[in-house]
């Protein structure tokens, strides 16, 4: 079985697709970073858009909540020119303006999957793109007219601050990477930790922009609304649907060499849907380098190939090419293929065309 995207293939190179931690950078230095790295062939890797123009908007001060309460996120507010109010994240405590206007993201997967999802494209004012990425095909706005400052891993404090920003948020790594040399000229936010994990939920990334940007609820709201309908998509599947095991591989440049694990954060829809990513590889890692010896037997009732070589390759020729490859069960019945970057990072509209998609593929 077979299954390929036809419409928006993203560019996304494996080696931008799982999260590390980084050290953070001197205040002095350029700040350089490796903000994302996936599995090496080598051995498993550690785990409408119109940009606001008006520099006075960020002097404004922000609309405080109708009753009067304080922010979910953090502190008490302040009242006149330069509110701010203090938000809690990974790194610490940051002040933040009560309502930024002008908002960098330092990735362009699931923070500004994020950003979007909460309405507040019209808010950034500059972007990061990971080496060798797109945009995410999936979002349904103009991310071209936002500004792209720079590409990881190389990036330039000067060219972001030069964006005149009132917030800028990202994953810790790249937070941390950032926040000494940006100083006081800017708060740097982490919407969601990394250290320890391989990549992190989007849940807490969605939750983490929110906080950030003063819209915690709307973020609950949706986290809800995507839980609504995955409970609509479940009590919809055939009853042979559910209890199957899925090996899912991952290739790029022609080559494969590593399978999801069970414990991995994408493998987490596939286990809402009443579905087994590779239990045989428990406790082997998020991200298991395979060897050719285990592939024969490796246990699967279905094969899923993520794709990082947008549509150019044919998978199922090259497996076929493979002994080990070929002589699994599963693999040989032929791999269905997907999108790599959407089912690997995806944010939480991502998420939504990840979960329909995955359902027609995978379907009996």
């Amino acid at each position: 079985m077979l299954y390929k995207r036809m419409a928006g293939r993203f560019g996304l190179t494996l080696a931008a697709l799982v999260i590390v931690v980084l050290p953070a950078c001197s205040a002095d230095d350029e700040t350089t970073t490796e903000s994302q790295a996936a599995p090496a062939t080598e051995e498993p890797a550690a785990p409408d858009d119109e940009v606001p123009a008006d520099a006075d908007a960020s002097d404004d001060e922000g609309p405080a909540d109708a009753d009067g309460s304080d922010d979910a996120a953090g502190g008490d507010r302040q009242t006149g020119d330069g509110a701010t109010r203090t938000v809690d994240h990974a790194l610490g405590t940051s002040e933040v303006p009560v309502e930024p206007r002008r908002i960098v993201s330092l990735d362009s997967i699931q923070t500004l999957d994020s950003i979007v999802a909460l309405g507040a494209e019209d808010r950034l004012v500059g972007r990061i793109n990971l080496s060798g990425s797109d945009d995410p095909f999936w979002l349904d706005v103009d991310i071209d007219a936002v500004p792209l400052l720079g590409t990881w891993p190389n990036l330039s404090i000067e060219e972001i601050l030069a964006a005149d920003p009132d917030l800028v948020v990202g994953y810790q790594n790249a937070a941390e990477a950032l926040g000494p040399a940006a100083g006081d000229a800017v708060p740097v936010v982490a919407v969601a930790p990394t250290a320890g994990v391989t990549n992190p939920r989007w849940q807490d990334v969605l939750r983490g922009v929110g906080a950030a940007i003063d819209e915690a609820a709307a973020a609950d709201a949706l986290i809800a609304d995507y839980d609504a309908r995955l409970d609509e998509v479940v009590a919809g599947l055939p009853d042979d649907f559910a209890g199957r095991n899925v090996l899912v591989l991952l290739g790029q440049g022609g080559v494969t060499g590593f399978a999801m694990g069970p414990s991995a954060t994408p493998a987490e829809v596939f286990d809402r849907v009443g579905l087994e990513v590779s239990p045989s590889l428990d406790g082997q890692g998020d991200f298991v380098q395979l060897s050719e010896e285990i592939v024969p037997d490796l246990p699967a009732d279905v094969a899923l190939m993520l794709d990082f070589d947008g549509g150019a390759t044919d998978w199922n020729a090259v497996l076929a090419d493979q002994p080990a490859y070929a002589a699994n069960p599963a693999i040989g019945d032929g791999v269905v293929v997907v999108d790599g970057s959407l089912w690997l990072n995806a944010g939480p509209l991502g998420q939504l065309l990840l979960l329909d998609e995955l359902v027609e593929v995978l379907a009996p």
